[in-house]
């Protein structure tokens, strides 16, 4: 399939306390490089699509209601890192045990994911219970979190009507969470669009080339979005967020963002000539606001 690279600048001015068992605890495979740390001391990697460094633990029917299950390094603050916070907001239709293993990759490679349990995702509550329950158990002592997080770097993702919560979340709705950039998967935006104005947060939306709903987000947000935004369309349908080939873009994003991995902004930048661009799994990019 030909691929459709598209360098788009406009500028700004369009402008998870819960028991844990032994199976519970999983080993990572290893890594996929051994290069000179990020810039947040953070492991450096080769393949994104890769198992990440580090071991991970689930635990689940934690925070608010006992309504989330997180999923994060077996071992946190190990060199004095603070770790990133990724919320997750699940589709309509699927529960989050179909997403386990996207969520599972992003822990790998040091991120602390929570996830809600509920389908009824619609609106950004769901997301700032979550960031909300993370934040106050960072300030907790005795919480297994204390002291263990980054509050300042914080991601917010989620699937189809997840998607769609993802960018109203971004935009501060229904109240500041602290996310500073998202990931919406094939969003469905019903009643979401007049947040794409509002984003605040850094994003990357995944649309997919036979999910025309998605499509049509992914135009509206590129009209609509004044932050760094880049539209990446995956060749595939709407339930591919579950496929394993979005796995390497969307910690790659993560990494960019929140722990400022210049080789995960590679993936994206330059315009014309970054990773994904001359990756047959993905048919089209398009950028706006792109970073210096």
């Amino acid at each position: 399939m030909k691929k459709l690279v598209l360098g788009l600048t406009l500028s700004v001015a369009l402008s998870f306390s819960a028991c844990l068992s032994s199976a519970d605890a999983q080993d990572a495979p290893a890594r996929g490089g051994d290069a000179a740390p990020t810039g947040g001391g953070w492991p450096s990697v080769t393949d994104f699509a890769a198992r990440g460094p580090f071991a991970i633990q689930r635990e689940t029917n934690v925070g608010p209601n006992a309504a989330y299950d997180i999923v994060r390094p077996m071992q946190l603050g190990e060199g004095g890192r603070e770790h990133p916070i990724i919320s997750w907001n699940n589709g309509t239709l699927y529960q989050i045990d179909r997403y386990q293993h996207l969520l599972d990759h992003w822990a790998s490679h040091g991120f602390v994911v929570m996830g809600a349990h509920t389908n009824r995702t619609r609106g950004g509550a769901v997301h700032k219970a979550a960031i909300d329950w993370l934040v106050a158990e960072n300030g907790r002592a005795g919480s297994g979190y204390f002291g263990m997080l980054d509050l300042t770097k914080i991601g917010a993702s989620g699937h189809s009507q997840g998607g769609g919560a993802t960018i109203t979340a971004g935009a501060n709705v229904p109240g500041p969470a602290g996310i500073v950039t998202t990931v919406p998967l094939m969003p469905i935006t019903a009643f979401e669009r007049p947040h794409l104005a509002e984003h605040t947060a850094s994003m990357l939306i995944v649309s997919a080339t036979d999910d025309a709903r998605a499509n049509r987000v992914a135009d509206q947000a590129f009209a609509d979005v004044t932050t760094e935004f880049v539209d990446a369309q995956f060749v595939g349908v709407h339930e591919d967020a579950m496929n394993p080939g979005l796995q390497g873009a969307t910690v790659a994003w993560f990494r960019y963002q929140l722990m400022g991995d210049v080789t995960a902004k590679a993936q994206f930048y330059p315009p014309t000539t970054c990773g994904l661009c001359g990756d047959d799994a993905w048919m089209r990019l398009r950028h706006k606001n792109p970073a210096p």
